[in-house]
């Protein structure tokens, strides 16, 4: 009969830590069998001597001592493929594992309809930070004043007057990005400094807007507590 700690422990749901060394542990088994088939392949180009055989044993020691050759070539760092597969492989199963954040799709920041003949294109995109220009067809016949939506939840943090007519608006979201808002329009002061669910009205732009900026960058843990 099993003892219930031992129950528990077969039971238990691997870290976030534990998963990530698993990664990295299926990275360098891939780079070593990488670097074995390569050193392998190698030792197939050079001829041997006619005068000397080489014995059955003589081959088994030189495989054994080229598979230590390759071990004390992954432990000191490689050739980077190690690194290459445990980025892609928490690229694509991080956020299942735990490993990373997953980002929800945002809400926002604007309904993209035949209503509000806006659309979307991305532009200047960084590794720290990309930009959305939302525009409308300049013959398109405006329809009232445009909801401005809160893209994912999150805290309100600012709302700055860049002009007569302007308003750039700032929120920090629990995923670690950061979303600033300029466009014509008018802003929900009242808002500022409340935690609001993404897809939440902050703002209506201004019946002859026809552009406006979404920009969205990660902020340090330091700066969104």
């Amino acid at each position: 009969m099993i003892e219930a700690s031992k129950f528990k422990a077969l039971r238990q749901v691997p870290t976030p830590e534990e998963q990530d060394k698993k990664l990295k542990n299926v990275g360098e088994l891939y780079e070593k069998q990488f670097l074995r088939e390569m050193v392998k392949q190698m030792r197939s180009t050079v001829n041997e001597s006619g005068f000397v055989k080489v014995s059955q044993g003589e081959r088994i020691f030189r495989e054994q001592l080229d598979s230590e050759y390759v071990d004390q070539w992954g432990a000191k760092g490689g050739i980077g493929l190690a690194d290459l597969i445990h980025k892609q492989l928490i690229e694509k199963y991080g956020a299942q594992l735990g490993i990373t954040k997953s980002v929800v799709k945002p809400m926002g920041p604007i309904t993209l309809d035949a209503r509000s003949n806006f659309q979307g294109r991305l532009v200047a995109p960084s590794p720290k930070k990309w930009t959305m220009e939302f525009s409308k067809d300049l013959e398109a016949p405006t329809q009232g004043m445009t909801a401005v939506k809160m893209p994912w939840e999150g805290k309100l943090m600012k709302s700055t007057k860049l002009g007569a007519d302007e308003v750039l608006m700032e929120a920090l979201h629990p995923n670690g990005l950061k979303s600033q808002l300029v466009f014509r329009g008018q802003a929900a002061q009242s808002l500022v400094g409340q935690d609001l669910q993404a897809g939440e009205g902050i703002g209506l732009l201004s019946p002859e807007a026809r552009s406006f900026y979404w920009s969205v960058e990660p902020v340090s843990k330091s700066v969104s507590e």
